[in-house]
């Protein structure tokens, strides 16, 4: 149910219950039965989404051996994470003042994409905080072209890094 309400959600916020258990094949009285009201659906597609995130995060740094490998690991598992990049981030007012909401950002990845610039995999006259915005822009504009239907799921990952690598410029 938390799979098809992130799906539903993604693409349209206002959708209804009965919507999400049209998606998730189930009545609306076993949806109810599980989450009574609005409200504790969307809290618990909050908690499970942020969760999957992070797991997805700390998975991508446990495989990773150099700053720009873990990056892009980084990018290729968030991505793949599409419904619920869409469901946490395309309202930035969405979850004001709900308190199963957690906006800390990785306080090290700054420093990680500083050690990839130190290697000379990224430019280094580049703010790493400005990476930082231009990594999250490309994971949010892959999940809504997955989301849409405008690129495959299979190949958001590798587009979202190459893009991330080298930019739109023809492959040489």
């Amino acid at each position: 149910m938390l799979e098809a309400a992130a799906a539903v959600w993604a693409r349209d916020f206002s959708a209804s219950l009965g919507d999400i258990a049209d998606r998730a094949e189930v009545s609306r009285s076993t949806l109810h039965r599980y989450f009574p009201e609005r409200q504790a659906l969307v809290d618990a597609l909050l908690i499970d989404s942020q969760a999957r995130l992070e797991e997805a995060w700390n998975g991508a740094l446990a495989v990773s051996s150099t700053a720009i490998e873990t990056v892009e690991n980084i990018m290729a598992a968030i991505v793949d994470l599409a419904d619920q990049i869409l469901f946490l981030f395309s309202d930035p007012t969405r979850f004001v003042g709900n308190p199963h909401w957690t906006s800390d950002e990785d306080d090290g990845l700054p420093d990680l994409l500083r050690a990839a610039q130190s290697d000379g995999e990224l430019d280094p006259d580049i703010d790493p905080h400005f990476v930082m915005g231009v990594m999250y822009s490309l994971i949010y504009v892959t999940a809504e072209s997955v989301a849409s239907g405008t690129l495959p799921r299979h190949k958001a990952a590798e587009t979202a890094v190459r893009i991330f690598r080298h930019g739109l410029s023809p492959r040489s």
